[in-house]
């Protein structure tokens, strides 16, 4: 029996793939990128990557120390808010019968004659001045008012911790740090300088601030606008190395934010060159590290960049051999009141 020959199926879904691709150019595209025809996928991932909002990882996210003090601080010329304890009197323009002296309750109101309680509480002056107008609209017509603080008593911030008179603190003007730490008197270090930081508590935000190393850089941060009701609090003096063996005064050290190897040890009187030998290592007991001991020679100190690699933390213990070898006696009579038993065990060996 003779059938008749049919199309090539080849052929025939060629055709087909053609036709779609003419009729629908956009779809054909599509599909060739979804495929790979017109370059990996990976390309379209990278560029949408690129698109996409900035990462946590991004650096640009991370709020330095100084853009942390900008943003917390207030602008300079910020207008004051009334809050309770506030003093004030109020004029009335052409009306001097109705002018009056009131101090805001600590509900943050006031009561007038006529209106009866208005709350004031954190409104500018000319924002309470339009709202006492607009209370005592119902009795008089083409009302105008001013406000004047006579007295700022909602103005203060409190002042905790190292300090010998702690306490609330008003102000007449807007307080800064310093002068808050200044009047309450704060407890210098042995050396004369201010604590290393302070923090500041302000409704449910909490800054720490970095108070030595912004006086020594110049920054006028140190010196930074607060608010009314900010509570300041300053920390105890317990941040000390302490150094211990061949030094003229041993004992316990401040640790200052730029204190380093060479100056802890010119601030215990140096070395005993008699007892201590030419290059001793010098053993350096890191608490916070489980009593790691890092050991120094001596004389690479004297070099220019001698120390600087060495990271000190509150707690450690220095201790300078005799001779550059450690002799148990010594290590017991002195080191036992500051480290371990474990730690004692890693100076002996040495």
């Amino acid at each position: 029996m003779n059938l008749p020959k049919l199309p090539n199926t080849g052929m025939v879904c060629i055709s087909v793939v053609l036709a779609i691709s003419i009729a629908f150019p956009a779809a054909a595209d599509a599909q060739a990128r979804n495929s790979g025809i017109n370059g990996p996928q990976e390309q379209t991932v990278e560029e949408v990557s690129k698109a996409s909002p900035e990462s946590p990882t991004d650096p640009t996210l991370k709020l330095s120390t100084t853009e942390a003090l900008r943003r917390f601080e207030p602008d300079v010329d910020e207008e004051y808010t009334l809050g309770a304890g506030d003093e004030i009197s109020i004029e009335f323009p052409g009306r001097p019968e109705l002018s009056t002296k009131s101090s805001i309750g600590p509900d943050g109101r006031i009561t007038l004659p006529l209106t009866g309680p208005i709350v004031i509480a954190d409104l500018t002056r000319e924002a309470a001045a339009q709202k006492i107008c607009a209370a005592l609209s119902a009795y008089y017509t083409s009302m105008s008012a001013t406000v004047a603080v006579l007295k700022y008593g909602s103005n203060h911030v409190t002042l905790l911790g190292n300090v010998k008179t702690p306490g609330v603190m008003f102000f007449e003007q807007t307080p800064t740090l310093l002068e808050a730490l200044s009047r309450g008197g704060v407890e210098t270090r042995p050396d004369g300088s201010l604590p290393e930081e302070c923090v500041i508590y302000r409704k449910d935000q909490v800054l720490w601030v970095e108070l030595q190393e912004l006086l020594v850089s110049g920054s006028p941060l140190a010196d930074l606008r607060l608010r009314r009701n900010d509570l300041i609090f300053v920390p105890a003096v317990t941040k000390t190395v302490t150094i211990i063996g061949q030094v003229q005064r041993p004992g316990q050290i401040p640790l200052r934010h730029d204190s380093t190897l060479t100056t802890l040890l010119g601030e215990a009187g140096g070395l005993i060159d008699a007892n201590s030998g030419s290059n001793p290592d010098i053993e350096i007991v890191h608490r916070t590290q489980g009593g790691k001991t890092q050991f120094v020679r001596f004389n690479d100190l004297l070099k220019p960049t001698g120390g600087l690699e060495v990271s000190l933390h509150p707690g450690d213990v220095i201790f300078v051999p005799r001779s550059g070898l450690s002799k148990v006696g010594i290590v017991m009579q002195q080191v036992s009141p500051f480290v371990t038993l474990g730690s004692l065990a890693t100076l002996a060996v040495h």
